[in-house]
C-alpha cells in the first residue's frame, strides 16, 4: 500500500463481474463495493492524476437515448446496498419492476449504481467514465482478431461455428453495437491522457465517454449473422455438431418450433444414440445451457439503443496525428466485413484452441456431414410418403 500511495498517478479500474444473472447481493459486492473500496485507495494516493473507471453502455438501458452523461437514479447507493442485503427486507421482493428500473439484469444495475456513487461522493477525485458496448476481438491490437472470451456474443458466434446455434428470435434490422476490444484500451488511454492534462477541480463534471460504433459506423444484426453464416462454412470448427444454416428468425411461434426441430429434437437423438452405444449423453444439456444464455441475451439483441458519442470523436480531434495513429479507436475507420472475418476465424484459433492448418480437413468434414443429414431427411421424407400410400390402401 506504501508503494502504490506513493508511486501511482494513474488508475485504470477495469475489474467487474460481468455475470448478467449473478444475483444482487454479489453483483453488488463484485461492482459497487469494490469500486467504493478502490476509490478510498485513490484518496490516498500523493500524486493522483485521474481514475478511470470502466461501465458499461447499457448501464441506463432503460432509456432510448444514452447521452455521455450520468442520469439519477430513484434510490441511493446505500438504499439499494439494503436491498441487497435480504435480512434487512423481510417481505420485499426484487423484482425488475420495484429495484431494476427498467434493466434486464444485475450487472446493468450495479454498474448504473457505481457510475452514481461515483458522481456522488467521488467528484474529490479526477475520475473518468468509459462506457463500452458489446466489446468484440481486436480490430489491430496485439493481433487482428485475438480473443479469449467465452460469453456473450463470443459465445454465440463459436455456438454457431460449431453448428449448435441454428434458431434464434431476433430483430434483424436492430443495430448490433461492437467495439473491438483495443479500441476501448486505446480510447481509455486517451481519456486519461486528456484528464490528466487538465488541473482537476472538485466542482468539474466528470467526463463521460459512450465507446460505441452504432452512432458512428452502424452494423446490424443481419449483416452480423450473414457474415456468421457464411464464415461458418469457410472456416468451420474441427468438430461440429449440425451443419450452419440460417439462423435468424422474426416470429416468436416460428422460433419454437425451430427450436425444437433444429436443436432439442437433434439433441434428443444423439443423447439416444450416445447411451445405446454405452456413452455419456451430453447434448441436451449443452442445449439447456445455451437456452439460457439466449434468453438472458435476448433483452439486447432484439432492442435498439442510440448512444451518443460526441465526447468520443472530440477527443479524436484532440489528439495529434501521430497519437491518433498510436492510440487509434477512430472506429469510423473499422470495415465490418473484414473485422467479423478476423472475428469468426479468431474465436476458432483462440477460443476454440483449433489450428489453421485443420480448416480444409474441417470444411471436408462438413461437407459429409452436410450431405447425410440430407440424405436422410431425404428417406424419412420418402419413407413417410410411403407410409401415407400405404395407410390409404
Amino acid at each position: 500500500m506504501n508503494l502504490i500511495t506513493k508511486n501511482v498517478s494513474v488508475v485504470f479500474h477495469l475489474a467487474a463481474s460481468v455475470k448478467f444473472n449473478e444475483p444482487l447481493r454479489d453483483s453488488f459486492v463484485n461492482n459497487v463495493e469494490s469500486t467504493k473500496n478502490l476509490a478510498e485507495v485513490c484518496r490516498k494516493m500523493n500524486n493522483l492524476l485521474v481514475f478511470v473507471h470502466t461501465s458499461t453502455a447499457y448501464a441506463f438501458c432503460n432509456r432510448k437515448e444514452v447521452d455521455e452523461k450520468i442520469y439519477t437514479m430513484s434510490r441511493t447507493c446505500e438504499e439499494f446496498k439494503k436491498i441487497a442485503n435480504l435480512e434487512n427486507i423481510d417481505s420485499a421482493k426484487i423484482t425488475e419492476g420495484n429495484v431494476f428500473e427498467g434493466r434486464p439484469n444485475t450487472y446493468t444495475l450495479t454498474k448504473a449504481i457505481t457510475e452514481n456513487y461515483l458522481n456522488n461522493f467521488c467528484r474529490d477525485l479526477p475520475v473518468v467514465i468509459v462506457r463500452p458496448s458489446i466489446v468484440g476481438c481486436t480490430w489491430k491490437e496485439p493481433i487482428r482478431g485475438w480473443n479469449d472470451n467465452h460469453s456473450g456474443a463470443d459465445y454465440l458466434i463459436a455456438s454457431g461455428l460449431k453448428g449448435i446455434l441454428r434458431s434464434i428470435l431476433i430483430d434483424e434490422d436492430k443495430i448490433c453495437d461492437f467495439i473491438p476490444a483495443d479500441t476501448v484500451i486505446n480510447l481509455m488511454l486517451a481519456a486519461a491522457w486528456k484528464k490528466a492534462a487538465i488541473l482537476h477541480q472538485r466542482e468539474d463534471e466528470i467526463p463521460v465517454y459512450n465507446c460505441t460504433s452504432g452512432y458512428i459506423n452502424p452494423l446490424t444484426y443481419r449483416k452480423f449473422l450473414q457474415c456468421l453464416y457464411f464464415h461458418s462454412w469457410n472456416y468451420p470448427s474441427a468438430n461440429t455438431f449440425l451443419y450452419p444454416t440460417k439462423m435468424a428468425k422474426k416470429n416468436y411461434y416460428w422460433n419454437r418450433v425451430c427450436v425444437v426441430l433444429q436443436h432439442q429434437f437433434p439433441a434428443m437423438l444423439t443423447d439416444l444414440f450416445q447411451v445405446a452405444v454405452g456413452r455419456k449423453p451430453k447434448m441436451m444439456n449443452v442445449y439447456k445451457n445455451f437456452q439460457k444464455m439466449v434468453d438472458v441475451l435476448g433483452h439486447f439483441y432484439n432492442k435498439e439503443w442510440n448512444f451518443c458519442s460526441n465526447n468520443m470523436e472530440k477527443l479524436i480531434e484532440a489528439m495529434s496525428s501521430e497519437d491518433r495513429q498510436n492510440f487509434d479507436f477512430d472506429i469510423s475507420k473499422l470495415n465490418w466485413d473484414d473485422y467479423l472475418d478476423d472475428y469468426v476465424l479468431g474465436i476458432r484459433r483462440f477460443v476454440l484452441k483449433e489450428d489453421d492448418s485443420t480448416i480444409p480437413r474441417s470444411r471436408k468434414r462438413l461437407l459429409m456431414k452436410y450431405y447425410s443429414i440430407l440424405l436422410a431427411q431425404t428417406g424419412l421424407f420418402f419413407g413417410f410418403l410411403y407410409s401415407l400410400t400405404f395407410l390409404s390402401l
